[in-house]
């Protein structure tokens, strides 16, 4: 939803031969970086949308919301720099998705671009119910494995389930036969809540099957999928 809700770690490579290395110098000096991006997986927009968090006045506009569901696709994001070696840019607190093409990379200047103190329009009014995050031990370890194979379900829970997440302005998740499940992507995310605590039961792979990827999987996201179950006999 948001890079500052994410763990992800990652790095942007600037294509050789035309001279970016250079137009790295001194870059190394700032904390933060505004990359710009496009929401490569997009191929439609949405004039009104419903952002993750609400006031309870139903859709916004898509100009009033950070939704990638736009006329023309352009993201951007405020993302911690953590070196630069060569052509690569390591970053992290992402929430860029593998093989999206950045179009320009800036330096984040607080003096300029921060205003704390600044009108927030309709999210004046969302008021946040926080909920503690808790997992049990078979859910913990499986959420390191796939932090550590590049999925961070951690981030997606913080931002799915610790606000709101009774909000019946949002389809967050359906109910099994004992637990709520959080889908995300192909990863199955099982749950209950207790008075003002999420309680992350188990994380399990979507996957039947292997013979075909499912939604906007790639061949590596269903090998990782089979490292998964492989690894915890799902």
């Amino acid at each position: 939803m948001q890079g500052v809700l994410s763990e992800v770690e990652g790095c942007i490579e600037l294509v050789k031969g035309h001279n970016y290395e250079q137009g790295l110098k001194d870059l190394a000096g700032f904390e933060y970086i505004w990359v710009i991006f496009v929401f490569h997986l997009n191929h439609n927009w949405r004039p009104l949308t419903n952002p993750p968090y609400s006031d309870g006045k139903g859709k916004k506009g898509v100009f009033a919301t950070r939704s990638p569901y736009r006329p023309n696709p352009l993201g951007m994001s405020c993302v911690k720099l953590t070196r630069i070696e060569g052509n690569r840019v390591y970053i992290s607190g992402s929430d860029l998705l593998n093989n999206t093409p950045v179009i320009d990379i800036k330096p984040y200047i607080a003096d300029y671009d921060s205003f704390p103190n600044a009108r927030r329009g309709w999210l004046e009014n969302v008021v946040k119910e926080v909920y503690d995050i808790e997992y049990e031990e078979v859910a913990a370890r499986k959420a390191e494995y796939l932090r550590r194979h590049g999925v961070n379900l951690r981030g997606v829970i913080i931002s799915q389930l610790s606000h709101n997440p009774h909000d019946k302005t949002r389809n967050k998740y359906s109910k099994s036969a004992d637990c709520l499940v959080l889908r995300f992507k192909s990863w199955r995310l099982f749950f209950t809540i207790v008075d003002k605590t999420v309680i992350i039961k188990d994380i399990r792979s979507g996957y039947a099957d292997f013979s075909s990827v499912l939604g906007n999987d790639s061949p590596a996201d269903l090998k990782l999928h089979q490292l998964f179950q492989r690894h915890f006999r799902q």
